[in-house]
């Protein structure tokens, strides 16, 4: 340490007062304070992986954005990871003994009948109950822009609810239909399109046109 500072040069009056200066890159400095410039700085870098386009977008809400993407890191607390603590829990909408993040979306019946409800006329035949390929699919990009941003925001919105209600029966809520669930994920998602309407008006009328003419 004495060796360090020994070969900082001592201030000299004539250079003037002593001044605060932010780190904004490689040997990049500023005298304004970023928040942006400093977590990029400090955080952990990592490659891009491709369903981040899934997960962050502009039409996405927060906390659906965050439980899906906990789901795509299978980071949920599902039956198969509960295991690991000596916690057998099976999927209580269908029975299946090992309740994992692919058989929950969207291989379990009841979660596949809400989203096949939902998204069939989006998907047509790619529909399909298997966690990878419904992953690839949503990444496809021959189609048009609201398609894809009604698919996405229908996967996250579905994403939340379905496992809310997985945790509500847990705890002894009282369970819904999934008839009834589609009516809950299609209120959410008409309500998030009408709270956006005022950044783009001609494009997101058409998207609300788009869903209610499906939903209709």
């Amino acid at each position: 340490m004495i060796a360090t500072i020994t070969l900082i040069p001592a201030p000299v009056d004539t250079e003037g007062d002593d001044r605060y200066v932010w780190r904004h890159g490689e040997d990049k400095y500023k005298p304004c304070f970023s928040s942006v410039k400093t977590w990029e700085q400090i955080r952990m870098q990592h490659p891009t992986v491709a369903w981040s386009k899934i997960v962050w977008f502009p039409h996405a809400i927060p906390r659906f954005s965050f439980i899906t993407w906990l789901t795509l890191k299978d980071r949920l607390s599902t039956g198969a990871r509960s295991r690991a603590w000596g916690c057998i829990q099976a999927c209580l909408l269908c029975g299946e003994p090992d309740e994992t993040r692919d058989h929950l979306f969207f291989a379990c019946p009841y979660y596949f009948t809400v989203w096949i409800d939902l998204v069939g006329y989006l998907l047509g035949s790619h529909v399909n109950p298997n966690w990878s390929i419904t992953i690839a699919s949503l990444l496809s990009s021959r189609r048009k822009e609201i398609d894809t941003c009604l698919l996405k925001l229908t996967f996250q919105t579905t994403i939340y609810s379905l496992w809310r209600e997985r945790n509500s029966r847990r705890h002894q809520g009282h369970p819904q239909s999934a008839a009834h669930m589609v009516r809950i994920i299609n209120k959410l998602i008409k309500n998030r399109i009408s709270s956006l309407r005022h950044r783009r008006p001609s494009f997101y009328s058409d998207m609300m046109q788009c869903w209610m003419g499906h939903t209709t």
